[in-house]
């Protein structure tokens, strides 16, 4: 069998230079660009179309559901074996997929499919499938620059850059199961499931539902996509942790910026006989020390169903120290109401529908 090396992607490194460097395009008194600066601008575009060029026969068209009607989105291979990323979105409550490679459509098997992280995983009968490397998004900062690849309006494949804009747990007041990348990247429907993919080109993490119409793109980091693919193969389905423990943002009266308050240890649960109490204020989940919400959740969905988890708490100015067995989460955890939207967005970006763009429909 072909070795992965072979059929891997490689990537020029220039992309994250020419692109900070325009920051230094300046305009003359007449407000027109000067020659030099059109030339940075062209230079982007060159190298934005190299990398697409070199990834794209890894990116792939996804679709699921009949003929009646069919849904359709992006994915990308991870292996020579023709195993593919896509959203959990794409597959929704069907059954069956498919995968669209030059210009063939392939049954897919449907590996696994976790709502809860957005991400499934289908595997095609491809040999020596073209595939993209999966690199690491912890160093990634605000300013950096993305591009992600996918099939816009059941369109041919195309890329979008921009950069990156922030690291969210929620929207508004819908929380994400783990902390997302956040890029000023607009996108259609149609890429989602698409790959992110750093200046080198490797993936740093795969596109979900957009809840602002896709103004902007939200991605799962590639540490939980591989934490997913994980359980995906041992277990065949993902396995999320908890421990019981229901919590609320708000200031520590110590003033130290914690801001994560003990409302409940639900009773059943590993936490419920442990002595952990409301009020506690969270200092440290395990190594990950706590500040906001935010951090609770990305420990929880790190965390190991059968594993073990140490929580250090906060009460009348003392330390306590807690370790609870880790137990999978229930399909409804009972976790404290969040307060109403003062204004609704899009709840999911959807995937779209093929039979809506159907050309020269009869």
């Amino acid at each position: 069998m072909t070795q992965p090396w072979r059929s891997r992607i490689f990537f020029p490194r220039t992309l994250s230079f020419l692109l900070a460097v325009i920051s230094g395009c300046c305009l003359t008194a007449t407000g027109s660009l000067r020659g030099a600066d059109v030339d940075v601008f062209g230079s982007i575009g060159q190298e934005v179309n190299s990398l697409f060029e070199k990834a794209k026969p890894a990116v792939v068209q996804v679709h699921s559901g009949d003929e009646g009607f069919k849904q359709a989105g992006t994915g990308f291979f991870i292996d020579n074996q023709g195993t593919v990323l896509t959203s959990s979105t794409i597959i929704g409550t069907n059954t069956t997929a498919s995968v669209v490679v030059n210009g063939v459509e392939m049954n897919a098997k449907i590996l696994g499919d976790d709502p809860r992280s957005g991400l499934a995983m289908l595997r095609v009968s491809y040999d020596d499938s073209p595939f993209l490397s999966l690199g690491h998004s912890i160093d990634l900062k605000t300013g950096y620059a993305v591009v992600t690849i996918g099939y816009p309006l059941n369109l041919p494949v195309s890329p979008s850059q921009g950069l990156v804009s922030g690291f969210d747990v929620r929207y508004m007041n819908r929380f994400f199961a783990t902390t997302h990348i956040h890029a000023n990247v607009p996108i259609s429907p149609g890429q989602v499931g698409g790959p992110l993919l750093n200046t080198r080109g490797e993936v740093i993490g795969l596109v979900v539902p957009s809840p602002d119409d896709g103004r902007s793109i939200y991605a799962l980091p590639v540490e939980a996509v591989e934490k997913i693919i994980a359980d995906f193969n041992q277990y065949g389905r993902a396995k999320h942790g908890w421990v019981g423990v229901n919590v609320v943002e708000a200031p520590d009266t110590a003033h130290d910026g914690r801001t994560v308050r003990v409302v409940q240890a639900v009773p059943g649960t590993p936490a419920a006989a442990s002595g952990i109490q409301p009020g506690d204020t969270v200092m440290r989940i395990d190594a990950r020390e706590v500040y906001r919400p935010a951090d609770v959740l990305d420990a929880s969905f790190f965390s190991h169903v059968g594993g073990n988890m140490t929580v250090v708490v906060r009460r009348d100015q003392k330390l306590f120290n807690y370790t609870f067995a880790v137990i999978e989460r229930p399909p409804n955890p009972g976790m404290p109401t969040p307060p109403p939207m003062t204004s609704q967005p899009s709840p999911t970006f959807q995937p779209i529908p093929v039979n809506h763009f159907v050309a020269n429909p009869q």
